[in-house]
């Protein structure tokens, strides 16, 4: 599985923002340095790695602003009307790109994939309906949740559920557990039903911190489903065997046995 799901965002991410081929499979190792040092402790080496990161992104706006390509860095750094755009912004762009859009993809793709081949009837929908494809990557994304919670201070007092969070209040906002409260999504929150009508969903945040890259995560959803219905629609995932991630970040598969003909 890691042949497959951990290459793809890498790709997929390192085109639109301009990164050489031959750079692109730098990208794994230094998101894997910064996601992990919560649970590793190597917070100096997550620094120094930070630190490469933001050189190399650096000189490559340099040469985007000399040799500008059809990439999304060349549009920020030509953008401006006419002013030169603060470069903290598209490093800071590119950085957030770079770190949140890797693992975060490969931990929908390959959780998702290991759903599905536990619930073959709902496998076989997409595979006889792929009109519903769209419909699943939104159920997929709900379930996996793959960043499950991030950490926030509430600004204001909060009224919740008849219950009031005062300002100043340190607050984890679960989103794997809002993506399964059936208050939003029904007694079946925490079946997978490729044909439940889409709805508001929190894996990609909300509001002025909503993830960038939430498209780009659902066309590889689609384009993934798509290939592997028509390709291998008998696959099967081996989860007994799989391995996840020690981060505490990011919830993915670092090891999935995949067989794409369903021998196993």
């Amino acid at each position: 599985m890691a042949e497959l799901l951990k290459p793809l965002p890498t790709m997929v991410v390192g085109h639109y923002l301009g990164v050489p081929v031959e750079d692109r499979s730098r990208f794994d190792g230094w998101v894997e340095q910064i996601v992990s040092a919560s649970a590793t402790g190597n917070i100096f080496d997550a620094m120094e790695t930070v630190a490469q990161v933001i050189e190399y992104f650096t000189a490559l706006v340099e040469t985007r602003r000399v040799s500008p390509g059809e990439d999304v860095i060349s549009e920020l750094v030509q953008a401006g009307d006419g002013a030169a755009v603060d470069p903290m912004r598209i490093l800071g762009f590119a950085f957030t790109m770079m770190t949140g859009g890797n693992d975060t993809s490969t931990g929908m793709l390959s959780v998702g994939l290991e759903l599905l081949s536990q619930q073959r009837d709902q496998w076989g929908l997409l595979v006889d309906q792929p009109d519903l494809i769209p419909n699943a990557v939104t159920e997929l994304l709900r379930l996996s949740s793959p960043v499950q919670g991030l950490a926030r201070t509430t600004t204001r007092d909060v009224e919740l559920h008849e219950k009031v969070i005062p300002a100043d209040t340190k607050v984890l906002l679960l989103y794997a557990s809002a993506n399964r409260d059936p208050r939003q999504f029904g007694p079946t929150a925490a079946e997978l039903d490729v044909t439940r009508p889409p709805g508001p969903i929190l894996t990609f945040g909300h509001g002025a911190h909503y993830c960038l890259g939430a498209a780009a995560a659902r066309l590889m959803g689609r384009v993934v489903l798509e290939e592997l219905t028509a390709r291998c629609p008998n696959f099967t995932v081996d989860a007994q065997r799989g391995r996840f991630s020690a981060g505490h970040f990011v919830r993915w598969y670092e090891s999935l046995p995949f067989d794409p003909y369903g021998h196993s």
